[in-house]
């Protein structure tokens, strides 16, 4: 098996690694050659993935139309309490309340975001 194919094969292995592998390659790829020193790549990959979370979160706040404060106040209380928002306090930051049958989607998206 191709080195660069058992790395994937093991990523999408794991189910919490699954949805970060395409990060991860595009970590591999685009910034470990620009790594000269193997003991920084720790801390560059969790800058990295920082950037990403704040890009991600910008993104979906722009695609949902969710309200800047009322999510800033979700993710301080998720933060503080460690444990996953409810939908239903998700979709209290929506500008547009969608219909019931859309907000169960759109409510667990932003939550995997």
């Amino acid at each position: 098996m191709n080195p660069k194919n058992r790395i994937g094969y093991y990523l999408t292995g794991e189910v919490e690694l699954r949805r970060k592998c395409l990060l991860i390659e595009k970590f591999i790829k685009e910034n470990l050659p620009n790594i000269p020193d193997s003991d920084c790549i720790p801390d560059e990959f969790y800058e990295y993935w920082q950037e990403q979370q704040v890009l991600a979160l910008g993104n979906s706040m722009k695609d949902n139309k969710l309200d800047k404060e009322q999510l800033k106040a979700l993710i301080e209380t998720y933060i503080f309490s460690g444990q996953e928002p409810l939908r239903d306090d998700v979709l209290k930051c929506l500008g547009d309340r969608p219909s019931i049958l859309k907000a169960r989607g759109i409510g667990e998206r932003i939550i995997n975001k």
